[in-house]
């Protein structure tokens, strides 16, 4: 009986030293899982930011070609005429 009665105290102890780490194991895996969620968000922000420097890039080097190989510039205000287009009737 005595033996009995200490197998189910080891095996209870057991039991609830296998919970513990358990639950050990899995705030580690949520930790970590959070931390990859950041991690990604990061990545997203930094590839949306090397987009925009890109753009930005682009368009300097498409005013660089236009000045230098095909001689245009912006014109001034004096030289900008507005055209007005008349809606046609429905």
């Amino acid at each position: 009986m005595w033996i009995l009665l200490a197998l189910i105290v080891i095996s209870s102890l057991g039991v609830m030293t296998i919970r513990h780490q358990h639950r050990i194991v899995f705030d580690q895996f949520y930790q970590a899982r959070e931390q990859h969620d950041r991690y990604q968000m990061d990545w997203g922000r930094l590839l949306l930011e090397k987009a925009t420097w890109t753009i930005t890039t682009r368009v300097d080097n498409i005013q660089k070609d236009a000045t230098e190989r095909l001689g245009m510039a912006q014109p001034v205000p004096d030289e900008i005429v507005l055209i007005a287009l008349n809606k046609l009737p429905e």
